[in-house]
């Protein structure tokens, strides 16, 4: 559903962070790896986004790379394997 959100890194916390983009803050969780690889709160920055959606919930799920998301897309499809 969202390709990409970009904006300003407003939050920064151990699994997510809050990303506002024209007066919406989006949060979106992120792997440990990448919260190492973002500029500081702030400053702008963009994430290549995975919607999940389930039963109770919508989760966005981000990544700094085209490439890391697409990867994310295909292990999510391994049984047993999920998001989180």
């Amino acid at each position: 559903m969202y390709a990409y959100i970009s904006g300003i890194l407003e939050e920064l916390e151990s699994q997510q962070v809050v990303i506002e983009a024209n007066g919406v803050g989006y949060r979106i969780f992120v792997p440990g790896s990448i919260l190492q690889r973002l500029p500081s709160v702030g400053e702008r920055t963009k994430l290549y986004t995975y919607l999940n959606v389930r039963e109770d919930a919508q989760e966005l799920y981000g990544f700094l790379e085209k490439e890391e998301r697409q990867f994310f897309e295909k292990l999510i499809t391994v049984t047993g394997i999920g998001p989180k």
